[in-house]
C-alpha cells in the first residue's frame, strides 16, 4: 500500500510539474540581470520580421535580428527612437578574431542616415561574442556598442593673434553618442559550440551612454540608452566548412523547465512519506504479534 501511495503521489507531481512548465513557456518573458523589460521603449515599433537581414563575417560569424535604439541626447526628457536598417553594411573592421584573439569575435554594422541640418550622418552598433573554452565550450554576446552621431557643425577656427575672423578657417565639429554595455558579467545567452542561439521574443538590453564632441569637450553623462532586439539569432564561432547562409542547429532562449526540480522535490516528500508509514507499519507489528501470543496460550490453557 505504501509503494503505491508513492507512485500516486509521483504521478502527480509529474502532471503537476507538466502543467507549470507549459504554462511557463507561454507566459516567458526573456530577463536577464543586465536587461530590462521592453515596455520602457514606449509606443514605437520594431521593424517586422521580414525586414530583418543576416549579417555574416567571413563565415564565421552569422547574426540576424530585430533591434531598435533608444536614446536621449541631452539630459532632458526628449528621447530619439531608431531602428537599425536592414540595410546596414557589415563594417570592414569586423572580425573572426578580434584582436589577434582566438576567442573573441566582432560584428560591426554600419549605416547612415540623413539630417536636414548636418547632412549625412553616420551611425554603428557594435556586438563582440566571446569563446569560454570550458567543458563543452560555450559562447556569448559579450558586450554590445554603439556610436550614433548626433550632429555635424561648422564652426570657426580658434583666432591667432595678428588673425581678424575673415581669415578664419571654418572646421566640423562631430557630437556623437557613445553607448555600451560594458562587458556583461556574468555572461548572458550561453550557447555550445557548434550551436546558434535563437530568440523570437524581444528583450531590452541597457546601455551606459554619454555625449562627446570632437572638439574636445569633456564627455557629458546622459541617461540610459536602450536597445530592443527581437526575432535574434546568432551563430559565432562557426566552422569554415559550414555554408554561408546556413545557421547551426538553434539552442532556443525559453524559459528553462522546470519539470526537474518540481518531480525531484515531489519524490523526495513521497520518500518521507514512504519511510514514515513504513516505520509506523513496523511499530505495529511486534503489538499485533504480542497480542497474538497472549491469545495463543490463554486457548491452550
Amino acid at each position: 500500500m505504501s509503494a503505491s501511495i508513492f507512485i500516486l503521489l509521483l504521478a502527480i507531481c509529474l502532471l503537476y510539474g507538466e502543467q507549470v512548465a507549459g504554462d511557463q513557456e507561454q507566459e516567458h518573458q526573456l530577463v536577464l540581470p543586465l536587461l530590462s523589460d521592453s515596455s520602457q521603449l514606449g509606443d514605437a515599433q520594431l521593424m517586422s520580421p521580414a525586414e530583418s537581414d543576416n549579417w555574416m563575417v567571413e563565415n564565421c560569424l552569422a547574426v540576424k535580428m530585430v533591434a531598435q535604439m533608444k536614446l536621449y541626447p541631452n539630459n532632458s526628457n526628449i528621447v530619439v527612437t531608431k531602428n537599425i536598417p536592414a540595410l546596414a553594411k557589415v563594417s570592414p573592421t569586423s572580425s573572426c578574431s578580434y584582436v589577434n584573439s582566438t576567442t573573441t569575435q566582432f560584428l560591426n554594422l554600419e549605416w547612415s542616415e540623413a539630417d536636414p541640418s548636418s547632412g549625412i550622418l553616420s551611425r554603428n552598433l557594435s556586438l563582440y561574442f566571446y569563446l569560454n573554452n570550458t567543458i563543452p565550450p560555450m559562447y556569448t554576446v559579450s558586450m554590445i556598442t554603439s556610436m550614433y552621431q548626433l550632429s555635424r557643425d561648422k564652426v570657426l577656427g580658434k583666432m591667432s593673434p595678428g588673425q581678424n575672423t575673415t581669415d578664419m578657417a571654418s572646421q566640423s565639429v562631430s557630437k556623437f553618442i557613445r553607448m555600451t554595455t560594458a562587458t556583461m558579467n556574468p555572461l548572458q545567452l550561453l550557447v555550445p559550440k557548434n550551436r546558434s542561439f535563437l530568440c523570437e521574443e524581444s528583450f531590452t538590453v541597457e546601455m551606459m551612454a554619454e555625449l562627446i564632441t570632437t572638439d574636445g569637450t569633456p564627455p557629458v553623462k546622459l541617461k540610459k540608452a536602450m536597445l530592443k532586439i527581437s526575432s535574434f539569432q546568432f551563430d559565432a564561432f562557426r566552422p569554415t566548412s559550414l555554408p554561408s547562409l546556413q545557421f547551426q542547429p538553434a539552442t532556443s532562449c525559453s524559459s528553462p523547465n522546470d519539470l526537474v526540480p518540481i518531480v525531484v522535490g515531489c519524490s523526495l516528500a513521497g520518500l518521507v512519506l514512504f519511510i514514515v508509514i513504513g516505520y509506523l507499519m513496523g511499530r505495529r507489528k511486534p503489538e499485533v504479534k504480542g497480542y497474538a501470543t497472549v491469545v495463543e496460550q490463554g486457548e491452550v490453557e
